[in-house]
């Protein structure tokens, strides 16, 4: 059983918010000095519904500057008093905070619950434009530029399906103790131009999405063969693999807390165009 965290105050119930964000203006979720977070306007603005009372908020997991999220999850204990209403949390909390950062849903979950260890896993979508940019699409989509066959990128992200150690994709390897993850699957979803590539998995490391697509864009490309997206995945070294597809076009789904949810997840539409 997970530890509740201390807090100054006497905790009374803990809420899991599903939090909707634009992260062009974010350094990312997680609190940093001197870089304004995702964490740190609902942290400050959870402070202003409960009368000033520091307000501690956990998230799932980290997300780089430049990426958003449908479906974000993140828990605070609320104090005992003053006592607020869990939908008028929400409704509170977004007539308070900027429009780029939204509450999609609030739900009462267990004092013990924790957002990252009780997670069962995570949908990320990774959205290319295939067609021309507009000054809307450029902030939510990558265009590489040059052509990609989709089926390409479909034979390649075979490879990378199933349990592996993802050294070769992660970021500051020296930094992280395991790099071994499973991915269930990598769908592949082509909505007019915007070419949406969605991966499920039990987790991902830090930048690991991005440098995946790096990697499967460059097989679209011809630039590599569908085969060596797997030998570099066997070489557990990030020098071998392409370089890191760039943050904005990449969206966190959603965060499984049900088995049966994650199973049944499928992308039903571009991203941003919810």
């Amino acid at each position: 059983m997970t530890a509740i965290e201390a807090t100054s105050y006497v905790p009374a119930r803990r809420f899991l918010l599903e939090i909707c964000f634009d992260g062009s203006g974010y350094s990312g979720w997680q609190i940093q000095p001197h870089k304004l977070a995702v964490q740190e306007v609902v942290q400050r603005t959870l402070a202003r519904l409960y009368g000033g009372t520091p307000i501690h908020v956990i998230g799932s997991s980290r997300t780089d500057a430049g990426v958003h999220a449908l479906g974000f999850a993140a828990t605070f204990l609320a104090p005992e008093r003053p006592a607020v209403p869990m939908e008028k949390v929400r409704s509170a909390l977004n007539r308070l905070m900027p429009s780029d950062v939204r509450i999609a849903s609030i739900r009462e979950v267990p004092l013990e619950f924790h957002a990252r260890y009780d997670a069962l896993g995570k949908a990320y979508t990774y959205v290319l434009n295939l067609g021309e940019d507009t000054p809307f699409s450029a902030r939510y989509s990558w265009r590489p530029r040059r052509p990609i066959r989709p089926e390409w990128i479909r034979e390649a992200a075979q490879y990378l399906v199933g349990t592996h150690d993802f050294s070769s994709f992660v970021v500051e390897r020296s930094k992280i103790e395991e790099a071994v993850r499973t991915i269930y699957r990598i769908e592949q979803d082509l909505f007019g131009n915007y070419l949406c590539l969605t991966f499920v998995g039990n987790g991902f490391l830090y930048k690991m999405i991005r440098c995946l697509t790096g990697a499967l864009e460059a097989a679209g490309a011809g630039a590599i063969t569908p085969e060596a997206v797997g030998a570099i995945l066997a070489a557990r070294n990030r020098v071998a693999a392409p370089e890191t597809a760039p943050p904005h076009g990449l969206f966190l789904d959603k965060v499984f807390y049900d088995e049966e949810e994650l199973r049944r997840f499928r992308l039903e539409r571009v991203p941003f165009f919810q």
